[in-house]
């Protein structure tokens, strides 16, 4: 909420990032580390707290302005079959592409009057609205569009075609946009049509000073013109003189919105480029689908904007019989063909003729695929799909000082919002988009400033959808002022909602701001705030609070609606916006005001900002506590796990290779077996010879070796008795037999299975340098007895 210089803030909280971790290869680390680097990473992945979102439902009924136009089909001798067809798909796009119910179109065909009894025009489809039942209407009647045969009169009479579209329109409102749309494979051509003279040549020249008299009625009666011609036979100039000699569009500085010629080589592309003149003479947009020819399937796929409220999906097929089409929203959910679903309202006509249309109105913003399939038996076909959309935008506008005096400089604020209260503040949905004020009253001229939205003074913040400027009131200003907020853009029609205050002869006894705390709250609680109110008046003033826009919706209540304020009283009363307990959810757009009962003077105002979001649940209220529960619980569970793993892997025999002496002569080695576990059998035999080897045995009764906890072994023997080996030591077994062992476990492992051998075992005192030293020399001196240079002949027996 902001008033004055104050600045209203809105965004977004944006979800954590996560990181992506790489498998690496072993390192020995300390039990401690992995424990840290555990936390760490579970902690890192744990979920930020997003805010739940929710579509809004409507929160008004702003729809698209409606327009009124005639669609002129060339019906000439020279159109080929396909051409006839083409210009049928083309009439049924215009017609049922239009994003307003309110509009009406009509289709007229042409040709021209070469003997008695024939008429040069043929209005196939008079004016229709364009509601579910006209568009349906409107998809039928099209076929009345044919190949005008040489009985019929097939010239080519733009005079009669554009004084038939003008008839149609006369009726029409005068703050409707009115338009024709003319579609030709060739030029003026009457030069068999009597009416016009006694030989060919004089009926072509007052042809044309007819028809310039027709394009100068036109834009006497504001009609726009936009002429197709397709073919090889098309006169460029005369097409562009009939655009430009028309009424020029509302949204004319635009310039795919300025009335132009198009020309294009064939048919077949007619309705798409069609479809773009008339997207631009109602200040709309379009998204063209990239043309397939089908024979069995294909995803036909378009994109909507953000800022599209109001939208329709054409698909162009040239055998309607043998296709089926189905929709997908962005989220890839199908669409019902009629009727409410995602926030959204669906409605297709056409299903059955060359063009299909899918009206969506609060469209689901970002890229739609269109399914289609092609029937068994039907042959392959070029088929297109076109989004027509349009953003349909309300602006709230406030004024600071909102009662100016004349020759002061006042700060203009508009913000511009969808139907469903969506505030435009990303850069790719304001790209374009020109935002003024317009400032009339009595004494001086109007006068037209343009607000930006770029974060320098006066605008405090850059893409919040909130555009600033400063203007001056004249000096010679009397009366009434009104402010207007203008919108212009690519595909947005905008409303025009003045705002409007008195000049103020001295400075205003009340002054004050509105402050506001909460931006978003849940369905049956209370938005707060506070309402700082200044009275320099020798008199109480009672004030009035309310809130223009808002939605029914939301069951909002606000307070407290009266305010009195005590002569020479500074005070800052409470301020509470209450929603119902169903309260839809979204953004409730609007605008609080504070006006002085007495005088009718604003004292202050301010945009609303709070959003409606639902109740949390139990993980969303506590989503922090529990994850950071269930990340500790999980560390304590890794590191006993890891626990257990050292254990295991410090206990696993399976690189104990046994050496079995005579003296000091080896007599035999045994490799203990692969994933021994932590113990592991083996008996004495005799060999060649008379001397002992040792063998692998796991029967019951024999020899069982396990590590020791300082490195060593302990070996049972089969009587019950057991002997201890030291690291790199041996010991007596029986009849003059010793036996020691080899560790080949990792020096890693091993130096943790053998961190007992350090010096700091038990007292925690370090061991002198020299008893070191002589440890050191005795392990030396027993390796070297332990261990053979040479093979023997038995080595190949393990």
């Amino acid at each position: 909420m902001r008033t004055g210089a104050s600045r209203r803030t809105s965004g977004r909280r944006s979800s954590s990032s996560r990181e992506s971790l790489r498998r690496s290869s072993f390192r020995p680390i300390s039990l401690g580390h992995r424990f840290a680097v555990v936390c760490a990473l579970l902690l890192a992945l744990l979920p930020a707290a997003i805010p739940t979102s929710a579509h809004a439902e409507d929160q008004d009924s702003l729809s698209p302005e409606p327009i009124d136009f005639v669609v002129l089909v060339d019906e000439s001798g020279s159109l080929s079959p396909a051409d006839v067809a083409a210009e049928r798909a083309a009439a049924s796009v215009l017609a049922l592409g239009e994003v307003s119910d309110r509009s009406r179109v009509a289709v007229v065909g042409f040709g021209s009057v070469t003997r008695q009894g024939q008429a040069p025009v043929d209005t196939v489809c008079p004016p229709t609205r364009v509601d579910a039942a006209g568009r349906e209407r409107l998809s039928s009647c099209v076929s009345g569009l044919h190949r005008r045969s040489d009985s019929e009169g097939n010239g080519t009479d733009f005079p009669a075609a554009l004084a038939q579209g003008l008839s149609l329109l006369t009726d029409s409102d005068d703050s409707t946009p009115k338009i024709i749309f003319l579609l030709t494979d060739g030029r003026l051509d009457v030069s068999d049509s009597p009416a016009y003279g006694d030989d060919p040549a004089s009926r072509n020249a007052n042809g044309r000073k007819t028809l310039a008299k027709r394009v100068a009625q036109a834009r006497s009666d504001k009609v726009q013109i936009w002429p197709l011609g397709f073919g090889s036979d098309i006169d460029k100039e005369q097409l562009a003189a009939l655009a430009a000699g028309g009424y020029q569009s509302r949204c004319a500085d635009l310039p795919s919105a300025r009335p132009t010629a198009r020309v294009t080589a064939g048919s077949s592309e007619v309705a798409d480029i069609l479809l773009t003149a008339f997207a631009g003479a109602r200040c709309a947009r379009t998204m063209h689908s990239r043309a397939e020819s089908v024979s069995s399937s294909a995803d036909l796929k378009v994109t909507i904007p953000p800022v599209a409220t109001d939208g329709t999906i054409d698909v162009v097929k040239e055998n309607p019989d043998g296709v089926a089409v189905t929709y997908y929203d962005p989220r890839g959910r199908k669409v019902p063909l009629h009727g409410k679903a995602y926030g959204s309202e669906f409605e297709l006509v056409g299903q059955s003729g060359p063009v299909e249309a899918l009206r969506i109105r609060n469209p689901y913003p970002g890229t739609w695929r269109v399914h289609v399939q092609v029937l068994d038996g039907a042959s392959a076909q070029r088929i297109t799909a076109t989004a027509i959309w349009q953003g349909v935008l309300r602006s709230y506008i406030l004024v600071d000082p909102p009662v100016p005096t004349a020759g002061q400089q006042v700060t203009a604020h508009v913000t511009l919002q969808t139907r469903q209260g969506v505030v435009l503040t990303e850069p790719g949905q304001l790209n374009g988009i020109r935002v003024s004020v317009k400032l009339t009253g009595a004494g001086f001229p109007a006068r037209t400033v343009r607000l930006e939205d770029s974060g320098k003074d006066p605008d405090p913040r850059a893409h919040d959808g909130e555009f600033s400027a400063r203007i001056t009131v004249p000096r010679t200003a009397t009366g009434s002022l009104s402010f207007t907020g203008l919108m212009v853009g690519e595909g947005i029609a905008g409303d025009q909602r003045p705002y409007s205050t008195e000049l103020a002869s001295i400075s205003p006894p009340v002054t004050g701001a509105i402050v506001f705390d909460d931006r978003e709250v849940h369905p049956g609680s209370t938005a707060q705030g506070g309402i700082e109110l200044r009275n320099d008046d020798d008199a109480a003033h009672r004030l009035r609070l309310t809130l223009q826009g808002g939605s029914a919706a939301s069951a909002l209540t606000i307070g407290p609606q009266r305010i009195t304020v005590a002569p020479g009283q500074a005070v800052r009363v409470p301020l509470r916006m209450r929603f119902g307990p169903g309260a839809a959810l979204g953004a409730v757009p609007g605008r609080l005001t504070v006006r002085d009962e007495s005088s009718g003077q604003v004292v202050t105002q301010a945009f609303v900002t709070v959003r409606v979001v639902p109740v949390p649940g139990f993980l969303d209220r506590y989503a922090n506590a529990v994850g950071a529960g269930a990340a500790l619980t999980l560390a304590l569970a890794v590191l006993l796990a890891l626990r257990w793993q050292d254990r295991r892997r410090a206990r696993d025999t399976s690189d104990i290779q046994l050496i079995l002496y005579r003296a000091d002569t080896e007599l035999s080695r045994l490799r203990a077996p692969a994933h021994a576990g932590p113990e592991f059998g083996f008996s004495l035999r005799a060999a060649a010879g008379g001397n002992q080897r040792l063998l692998l045995d796991e029967a019951q009764g024999r020899h069982r070796v396990r590590r020791t906890a300082d490195g060593g072994l302990t070996v049972r023997l089969p009587d019950g008795q057991r002997i201890v080996i030291p690291r790199n030591q041996r010991s007596a077994l029986a009849d003059g037999l010793s036996l020691g062992f080899a560790d080949h476990r990792p020096a890693s492992r091993s130096a943790r299975g053998s961190r007992a051998e350090r010096g700091t075992r038990g007292s925690g005192r370090p061991v002198p340098k020299e008893r070191t030293r002589r440890r050191r020399g005795e392990r030396e001196s027993a390796v070297r007895n332990a261990t053979l240079t040479t093979r023997r002949p038995y080595d190949n027996d393990f």
